[in-house]
């Protein structure tokens, strides 16, 4: 037991160090593949019959207790009250949550070959990176995978208790299947953001690794200009010596310049290329999850202006705070996924980008040294041009910052909206809300001006 549970936090390879993650995805039936050990003794993926069986009890399962709560007419929602309004919105969550679910399963199971030649290119990289110094401390690889899902479990479970205490202390109790229903498209989107942010944060460490070298590289370019007198014999090669203070077998290998930045220029393709796959596997799926919390925050803000300003929450077993902490809950939640979505993606955009800036540095600093290096250097620049990192949901919208700002106008504007609906369908509750910003004293203003 000891023996195994050594071996288990001192991954030896790329797939060692994905394991947990892998194997937790595939018990929930979000991948049909799992990590097992190949011929040689190291990890590899394999599709097994149990994983497309799994996959497909749960795409039954989740869809079972969809359909049974929207023929029984059974949602959250409708024990807090019910309106047009309401129903509209529980209508959308329901079809777009069906719709998440049968896309997540059809890419899980049909597009699993582009998650598995990313998983490979990733592997294939680690074996480059020796051939110039450098290793990949798996164990931080092992530590941050079980982080994040160590946090996304703590998140659920807290998500979990506040809704269960909402409902307990209004002894109102949903049945299984509504729970469910509910449930479900959450812990969903968080496995997928899961899986997402382990790949993003695995290719966020190999872009920064280049980065080292191409900072190593400039330091002795710039030792080359100060100390001119050494023999060019001893400049024609230079030795990766721990540039990030990881310790490698290959360490003492010496390489030429020119060699290193050709090695560097090819980890880079072979890195976007594998964002390239991540990109057309993880793309559907992230196009639902922005969907679905885009609705959930649209609608979850007017349920908490209409509880705290309206008298909807009068003929309702919950009060006004009770009101606020569950839709507040659930959106704030939801939006944290799409946030981690957003910065994992954003930071992993950056880290190729300074890859251009650090070659250009280099390139300033070799200048009229070695004509060599300045070809290979400005080869790379102009890879780095043709060959960016780039995460769209369908080619829609850019995962990056922009979609927050994007989101939050959205919402805002679709808010307006209901609330002049609402409002046109009971002119009562002007008096209400102006009475709710302005005072008693300005609603008989108004009283008075109408009559």
């Amino acid at each position: 037991m000891r023996k195994c549970l050594r071996t288990f936090l001192n991954p030896k390879d790329f797939y060692a160090a994905q394991r947990p993650v892998l194997r937790v995805s595939f018990l929930v039936g979000m991948t049909p593949f799992t990590v097992v050990k190949g011929p040689t003794e190291l990890m590899m993926l394999r599709c097994t019959p149990f994983g497309y069986i799994n996959s497909s009890v749960h795409v039954i399962l989740f869809c079972s207790c969809y359909v049974n709560a929207l023929l029984q007419g059974d949602t959250i929602t409708r024990f807090f009250f019910r309106t047009d309004i309401s129903t509209l919105g529980d209508v959308l969550q329901f079809t777009i949550g069906i719709t998440a679910l049968f896309m997540t399963f059809f890419c899980s199971i049909f597009q699993r070959n582009k998650l598995i030649k990313c998983f490979h290119a990733l592997a294939s990289i680690d074996r480059r990176f020796k051939e110039i110094g450098m290793e990949t401390n798996y164990k931080s690889t092992l530590h941050y995978n079980l982080l994040v899902m160590l946090t996304k479990a703590i998140i659920s479970t807290l998500y979990l208790v506040v809704c269960l205490a909402v409902f307990i202390s209004s002894d109102t109790y949903p049945s299984v299947t509504t729970w469910m229903a509910f449930l479900l498209p959450y812990f969903m989107m968080s496995m997928v953001i899961v899986l997402f942010l382990c790949f993003v944060n695995q290719t966020k460490h190999r872009f920064h690794l280049l980065n080292k070298v191409l900072k190593h590289l400039k330091q002795a370019a710039l030792e080359k200009r100060i100390s001119p007198q050494r023999r060019p014999s001893y400049w024609h090669a230079i030795k990766i010596q721990r540039p990030l203070g990881i310790a490698s077998v290959y360490s003492n290998n010496d390489k030429s310049m020119p060699d290193v930045v050709s090695t560097v220029a090819e980890i880079q393709d072979a890195l976007c290329e594998a964002c390239s796959y991540a990109e057309d596997y993880f793309t559907i799926q992230m196009l639902t999850i922005v969907t679905i919390v885009f609705l959930i925050i649209v609608f979850n803000s007017y349920y908490v202006l209409d509880a705290l300003l309206g008298s909807t929450s009068l003929d309702s077993p919950f009060s006004k705070g009770q009101f606020a902490m569950f839709f507040l809950c659930q959106a704030m939640v939801y939006g944290f996924g799409v946030f981690n979505i957003v910065y994992g993606s954003s930071s992993l955009v950056q880290e190729n980008d300074n890859i251009g800036s650090n070659v250009h540095k280099l390139l300033n600093a070799a200048a009229g040294a070695d004509s060599e290096l300045a070809g290979k250097l400005m080869h790379l620049s102009l890879q780095m041009l043709h060959r960016k990192v780039r995460f769209s949901a369908c080619g829609l919208f850019s995962l990056d910052f922009s979609l927050i700002f994007t989101l939050v106008g959205a919402a805002t504007t679709y808010l307006v909206i209901l609330i002049q609906y609402e409002l046109s369908m009971d002119e009562s509750k002007h008096e209400t809300i102006a009475r709710a910003f302005l005072g008693n004293e300005t609603c008989t203003h108004y009283k008075a001006r109408d009559q």
